[in-house]
């Protein structure tokens, strides 16, 4: 880690220094590094976050350049989270960045979930989502998005508080090989779901109970009530 710098003056001067300091204590597990998983950690290091767990198991491949933003040519065969982890570092110096080469619903992944305030559900199957959920900790959030072409939607699970992922999801259906994705849709989404994110941290999460669905064709965004556990 770099020697600290004051990268953080424009965030202090909106959201001020106590919550600056706040998020420089928080850690957050993200599952995926994917489209979502690459906006959503790169969004949070440049907003300050203490600590980040990045978890994939995969490798970086020609069609993910699209839309995995922390990604390039260089990149190609190498392991997502090690590419992932040493793009992150370079950008503020101040998150301690952790890459986990795991498998959600595959390894054991419950000493690293211990450790963080959160989770960002980025990943790209159901299985897997339901697998996260199921070995989430009481008392930490996490907050779930998907993507399908242009549309994208997300929401806040707290365990024993709100509706659970497989109570919303009942019939999933199969994930198709080759899912199609726009870009425009993955930064508007993760950016989204980053928010929540914060919000969560801060102790006021504005999608526990609601699904925000968000479509870029139309600048489509609607906020879905959904019931309790």
């Amino acid at each position: 880690m770099t020697r600290k710098i004051d990268v953080f003056a424009r965030n202090r001067a909106f959201w001020g220094r106590e919550r600056q300091e706040l998020l420089a204590g928080k850690s957050l597990f993200v599952a995926g590094m994917g489209a979502l998983g690459c906006v959503v950690s790169e969004i949070l290091v440049r907003c300050g976050i203490g600590e980040i767990v990045i978890a994939d198991r995969g490798t970086v491949d020609p069609p993910d350049l699209n839309r995995q933003s922390l990604y390039t040519l260089n990149d190609l065969g190498g392991s997502k989270v090690d590419c992932a982890a040493g793009r992150l570092r370079t950008l503020t110096g101040q998150t301690r960045v952790v890459p986990a080469k795991v498998s959600i619903g595959d390894d054991d992944i419950a000493g690293l979930l211990v450790r963080c305030n959160g989770v960002a559900d980025c990943l790209d199957n159901f299985p897997s989502r339901f697998a996260l959920e199921d070995t989430l900790p009481a008392g930490i959030f996490m907050v779930s998005g998907g993507l399908l072409g242009d549309y994208g939607q997300l929401t806040t699970i707290l365990p024993g508080r709100t509706a659970r992922l497989r109570d919303l999801f009942t019939r999933p259906g199969n994930t198709e090989k080759v899912v199609p994705v726009v870009p425009p849709v993955v930064f508007a989404l993760g950016s989204f779901m980053a928010q929540e994110i914060l919000d969560n941290l801060g102790g006021n999460p504005q999608l526990a109970g609601e699904i925000l669905a968000v479509g870029m064709s139309c600048f489509f965004t609607e906020r879905i009530p959904i019931g309790p556990s």
